[in-house]
C-alpha cells in the first residue's frame, strides 16, 4: 500500500520544480543585484525548498484521501446494509470511488490491493483495514479500523458505526474547510505585505533607475538588498507558522 507519510517527486515533477526554482532565482538575482550570477546563491537552499514543497504536496494528498475515504464509508454502509460482507462491500465500492474521484485516485488503488489480498490471499479484513490506517497516518482511518474490529468481535452494528464515523469525518472536514478559508485570506494579506518591497524595487527600477542605482553599485547597497531578501524569508516563515492550524 502507498504510505501517505512519504512522498517522492516524479521525474516530471522534479523537472518542473527545478525549472521554476531556476527561473525565480534568476529573476531575484536580476531584480536585487542586477547580476545573474547571484542566482547560484539559492543552490544551498534548494533541498530545504524542495522539502517544503514535498510537505505541501503530502498535505494536499491527505486531504484528497480523506474526501475519498468519506465517500467510501457511505458506499460501504449501503453495501453492508444490503447484506454484503466487508470483502464484497470493498470490491463493489471500487468502481464507484474511481468514478467519483478518477481512475488514479489514491484510495481506489489501495482498495484494489486490499480486495486482491482478501480474495486471493484470504487475509483478515480487520488487519488490512488497520494496515490502511497505519499507511495513511490519518487518525480517523485508524479509528474506523479499530471500531470495525470491535464491532466484528462484539457483534455490534457495523452500519451504525460506519455512519457515525462518516458523520464525524464530514464535521471535521467542514470545520477544516472553514478554517482553511479564513487562513487563506490571512495568507493573502501576509503575501501582499511580503510582495510590497519587491514591487517597490521593481517600480523604482522601471521608472527611476538612477534613484536606486547606489543599491547596486556599492557593498552597503548589496547588504541592504540582501537584508530585504532575508527579511522577506523571515516574514514568509512567520506567516507559515501563524497559519499552520491542525484540526
Amino acid at each position: 500500500m502507498t504510505d501517505l507519510n512519504q512522498y517522492e517527486m516524479t521525474k516530471y515533477e522534479e523537472c518542473i520544480f527545478y525549472a521554476i526554482l531556476a527561473g525565480a532565482s534568476i529573476i531575484i538575482a536580476m531584480l536585487f543585484y542586477r547580476n545573474i550570477f547571484f542566482a547560484v546563491v539559492v543552490i544551498p537552499f534548494a533541498p530545504s525548498i524542495k522539502s517544503y514543497v514535498i510537505e505541501e504536496m503530502k498535505q494536499r494528498r491527505r486531504r484528497e484521501f480523506m474526501a475519498q475515504f468519506r465517500d467510501e464509508l457511505f458506499v460501504l454502509s449501503t453495501a453492508i446494509g444490503a447484506g454484503r460482507s466487508m470483502k464484497d462491500a470493498i470490491g463493489e465500492s471500487i468502481p464507484g470511488i474511481m468514478e467519483i474521484h478518477g481512475e488514479g485516485c489514491i484510495l481506489g488503488r489501495q482498495l484494489e490491493i486490499i480486495y486482491e489480498r482478501l480474495e486471493t490471499g484470504g487475509e483478515n479484513d480487520v488487519e488490512l483495514l488497520n494496515e490502511l490506517g497505519v499507511m495513511s497516518g490519518i487518525e480517523d482511518v485508524l479509528d474506523f479500523a479499530a471500531i470495525y474490529a470491535i464491532c466484528k468481535k462484539t457483534g455490534a452494528s457495523i452500519i451504525t458505526a460506519i455512519n457515525k464515523a462518516a458523520s464525524v469525518i464530514i464535521d471535521k472536514m467542514t470545520i477544516d474547510n472553514e478554517v482553511r478559508e479564513i487562513v487563506r485570506r490571512k495568507e493573502s494579506e501576509g503575501l501582499l505585505i511580503l510582495a510590497m518591497p519587491i514591487l517597490i524595487i521593481l517600480f523604482l527600477n522601471l521608472f527611476s533607475p538612477d534613484y536606486i542605482d547606489p543599491l547596486y553599485s556599492c557593498f552597503a547597497g548589496r547588504l541592504i538588498m540582501t537584508g530585504v531578501i532575508a527579511g522577506n524569508i523571515g516574514i514568509f516563515g512567520i506567516i507559515q507558522r501563524i497559519t499552520q492550524i491542525e484540526i
